[in-house]
């Protein structure tokens, strides 16, 4: 019954998350979610006449000089990711005769799968009796729950990372080829949707691999691993800088009411480290809470603050030894989420200057910053009250 709960509380998000953007000047043109729909009740009729076509046309070249894999425009990879969902949207319309709503019936359900995938892996690597909170926690997050649950593609990465999350720890328990199989088609879907997220996936499931069959190494490999990034780094000139600063003008090109004033780069390493705290601040923090924006994002600077307070306790409970000490498992799983998510943070930080797309982006994050900050939390509530009714739940 709980599950069903949690499952209904996101379609009904999604519900709202179009409604929301229905209030947009021309929403069927400046929001997203609703140009994609439109232009998959197109395709669908598309899809009845030639579906041939219809599915040659995710790989059909479109530009004469396609700028390849780090392009912003004129890319054929960066236009798969809107490519995809339509066609998704096109196949669903055949079931719900171009219902918006209930296309997210669909939607939802899948999301909703990535999302116990997620709560299973935290299970098992925290070693809980139940999954329920840390489901519950990874669901109800107030942006999670918004900008995953309306349809575009921040639900269907989560999903991609809940499936690769899964099959990668039950892949370090018991190797099958089955669960190489899902990682690599779950980080395929990741990658067409959102490329630089695949990479750090990658790279943290590497990292924890190393560190579950070497644990007495994993600093050693830690420090190596930074060591060969930061030489990759150099050895690339101003690649990286140069890609993030193009990825910034692109975003400036758009329009937005919460619109910030973008960081200063120009494509050099110097632009990039001279403004890494304040990019790292503007990914975490954003929205800030005061009274600059809408109301709308009120709740979403308040979880900020919650987690900042939350990390702020837990690391007071492990200093205190309120806790008990974590196990090399779970240190390394620990260590493998904050690769995923630093740097993302750190880019989102770089490259987004609308608050309240900075929220959206970091939507998919939040499932792999709360589990261990709130698992130490709980721990503490469990040593403190062993007696509660309250706290048997978790």
């Amino acid at each position: 019954m709980r599950l069903i709960g949690l499952y209904l509380l996101k379609v009904a998000a999604g519900i709202a998350y179009g409604y929301f953007f229905t209030r947009l000047p021309n929403y069927t043109q400046n929001a997203d979610t609703w140009r994609m729909f439109f232009a998959g009740v197109a395709e669908k009729q598309w899809l009845l006449q030639d579906p041939t076509a219809w599915l040659a046309d995710v790989y059909t070249p479109r530009y004469a000089a396609d700028t390849g894999l780090l392009g912003t425009e004129n890319s054929l990879l960066n236009d798969v990711k809107d490519v995809v969902l339509i066609k998704l949207i096109s196949l669903l319309n055949l079931l719900t005769n171009d219902s918006y709503n209930s296309n997210l019936l669909f939607y939802n359900y899948a999301v909703f799968m990535g999302q116990a995938a997620l709560a299973l892996c935290w299970k098992n690597v925290l070693q809980q009796k139940n999954a329920a909170w840390l489901l519950i926690l990874i669901v109800c997050w107030p942006s999670t729950l918004f900008w995953c649950s309306g349809f575009h593609r921040d639900g269907l990465i989560l999903l991609g990372l809940g499936v690769f999350a899964w099959k990668a720890w039950q892949e370090t328990q018991h190797p099958k080829l089955t669960n190489k199989i899902w990682m690599l088609i779950a980080i395929a879907l990741v990658f067409f949707l959102r490329n630089y997220v695949a990479v750090f996936a990658v790279l943290a499931a590497i990292c924890f691999w190393l560190w579950a069959k070497w644990p007495a190494k994993r600093w050693l490999m830690l420090l190596a691993f930074v060591a060969g990034f930061t030489a990759f780094a150099v050895l690339s000139g101003n690649a990286i800088p140069q890609a993030i600063a193009q990825r910034q003008q692109a975003f400036a090109q758009l329009q937005g009411g919460s619109q910030m004033a973008a960081l200063v780069l120009d494509g050099s390493w110097w632009s990039l480290l001279s403004q890494w705290p304040s990019a790292m601040l503007r990914g975490v923090l954003t929205p800030p809470l005061n009274l600059r924006w809408a109301w709308n994002d009120l709740p979403f600077a308040v979880e900020n603050i919650v987690y900042v307070l939350a990390v702020l306790g837990a690391f007071f409970f492990i200093v205190k030894r309120k806790v008990v000490a974590f196990s090399q498992p779970q240190q390394s799983w620990f260590i493998a989420a904050l690769v995923i998510a630093l740097p993302i943070l750190m880019l989102i930080g770089y490259t987004i200057p609308f608050a309240t797309a900075i929220v959206r982006y970091k939507s998919i994050l939040w499932p792999m910053l709360l589990p261990p900050v709130m698992y130490i939390i709980v721990q503490y509530l469990k040593h403190r009250w062993p007696n509660s009714r309250w706290l048997a739940f978790l």
